[in-house]
């Protein structure tokens, strides 16, 4: 269980240093020790097949804030789906959006949790 509270909190620490990234030009201090989160991002990005962000933040001629500024939203959602397979309890954040407010690849995953829940048959 410390193991997931850990996980938990570093999930969180990750998702505000994405914050900082949101929005267009947006270049926060960065911090050397903030690197580990560029590695955990890529291997989530990696893990869902999202192979042209990992590419990307894996690709030296491209800064790694451009990246983290122009997939900002997958990354969170990215985020945000892992704190939400270890807090099963609690309802998915994209139960909260609007269907318009959704990306491409959070409508897909909303479809998906409502087939999982047996809400929708495919």
């Amino acid at each position: 269980m410390a193991d997931q509270e850990s996980t938990m909190q570093n999930l969180y620490k990750i998702q505000d240093f994405l914050f900082q990234y949101e929005g267009i030009g947006k270049r926060p201090e960065y911090d050397e020790n903030q690197q580990v989160y560029l590695k955990v991002l890529k291997l989530l990005a990696e893990d869902k097949g999202l192979h042209f962000i990992s590419k990307e933040l894996s690709d030296p001629e491209i800064t790694f804030e451009s990246t983290l500024n122009r997939w900002n939203p997958i990354l969170t959602f990215l985020i945000t789906d892992a704190l939400s397979q270890l807090e099963p309890d609690k309802k998915h954040k994209l139960f909260s959006k609007k269907i318009t407010e959704m990306t491409g690849y959070e409508f897909r995953d909303y479809l998906g949790h409502l087939k999982e829940e047996s809400v929708l048959k495919s």
